[in-house]
């Protein structure tokens, strides 16, 4: 190394060695000059794709925010119009109950669910609203009809008709002396012998609320029946306090036709009475909570309270609401051997109710609904009523 130093170099080698390092220096300058325009060319580039990448993002925002807003839009569309489909449906089923001919509506759902399923919503949505104002067509054409079905009947039970006593097999309007004072009643007396009881719903099983109800003349003609009258108590529509249970009633019921107990659950409940009915005839239940079962049972209604046990008044061993200690119409059933009494009283509470039972001699006798409910028929015409559209009643074939 001390040799290169010490050698000496010639002043065209000197003069060579600058401007080679000169040029190296300029060539450097520029160089440095270039780097850092293209570094301001990169930071430009660079803040062009941030802001495009912002553009995007918001873009993107604004996209996932439109299709939010249109499915929302949609899924709206379609709970209303399954919302509607299924008000419809159920209107169709409670109506068909009724007796209302709703087969033209019944037959033209499928196509509603074919729309839904197309998401046709606001074609399935219009034609919904026809099937509805069909549906309530088809039920102001059956209330009409049985208007006038009931007006003829009216008409022939105020007939004139002749004095006349407690029937043995028929019907009777009388006034009876009893206990507790006077009191007009309708009685129907009904031969086990020759009729078959039959304890109907208009359910098929347990129902909690806007259960299905018919007239009492609904129940006769289902049943080829020729006489009957009222259920159980039930929770009736114009009641205000009704409204979360319409129509719904806990009281157990036999159905003949199904041959099997609605509201089976509820026989042990205390506070009840019953009436049941096998081919040897009336058999009663101080009761229901103490019935094991019954062989050949034909047919059964609780309700409460009971009135008369082995001829002797027993309402006094059941509490009873302030609104049975009330004068109104008052509905029940009572057995003597063969013989079926069905009884309306006028004015009276149920405590008068069981004295007219008494008075009239029976064995047993059950108190059922009353006051606008009371409905009565005898060969197919109204003798009380129609009064209410009924989730039960108790007819004989």
């Amino acid at each position: 190394m001390m040799h290169f130093f010490q050698k000496s170099f010639s002043p065209f080698s000197l003069l060579l060695i600058f401007l080679l390092t000169m040029e190296i220096v300029v060539l450097f300058n520029v160089d440095r000059r270039n780097i850092a325009g293209l570094n301001e060319v990169i930071k430009t580039l660079n803040d062009q794709v941030v802001s495009l990448q912002k553009d995007a993002e918001n873009l993107n925002k604004e996209n996932i925010a439109l299709k939010s807003d249109n499915l929302r839009v949609i899924l709206d569309s379609y709970n209303q119009v399954v919302g509607k489909y299924e008000a419809v449906k159920d209107k169709t089923k409670i109506y068909k109950n009724q007796d209302v001919a709703v087969q033209s509506v019944a037959g033209k759902l499928p196509n509603v669910v074919d729309l839904i399923l197309a998401k046709k919503y606001t074609e399935a949505d219009k034609t919904l609203t026809v099937l509805d104002n069909d549906l309530e067509k088809l039920l102001a054409a059956k209330k009409k009809a049985d208007s006038l079905a009931a007006k003829k009947i009216t008409s022939k039970a105020t007939a004139a008709s002749k004095p006349c006593g407690i029937p043995t097999n028929g019907y009777c309007r009388l006034s009876l002396k009893t206990a507790n004072g006077t009191y007009t009643i309708d009685v129907v007396a009904i031969n086990l012998n020759s009729k078959t009881p039959i304890t109907d719903t208009a359910n098929s099983s347990d129902c909690l609320n806007k259960c299905p109800t018919k007239s009492l003349l609904s129940y006769i003609t289902s049943n080829s029946a020729s006489s009957g009258m009222n259920g159980t108590y039930f929770c009736p529509p114009d009641y205000a306090s009704c409204a979360a249970q319409v129509n719904a009633y806990d009281f157990p019921v036999y159905n003949s036709r199904l041959k099997k107990w609605i509201n089976e659950s509820k026989l042990y409940w205390s506070n009840r009475a019953m009436m049941a009915f096998t081919s040897s005839g009336a058999v009663f239940y101080q009761r229901s909570s103490t019935y094991s079962g019954l062989s050949g049972l034909r047919a059964a209604i609780v309700n409460f309270p009971g009135l008369v046990y082995n001829g002797v008044n027993i309402v006094n061993n059941y509490t009873l609401t302030s609104a049975q200690l009330t004068k109104s119409y008052r509905g029940g059933i009572g057995a003597k051997g063969k013989t079926v009494y069905l009884v309306v009283a006028r004015s009276a509470t149920v405590k008068d109710f069981a004295a007219v039972f008494v008075a009239m001699g029976v064995t047993h006798a059950l108190n059922l609904d009353g006051g606008g409910s009371s409905s009565l028929i005898y060969n197919g015409s109204y003798k009380l009523g129609p009064g209410r559209s009924l989730p039960n009643a108790i007819v004989f074939r």
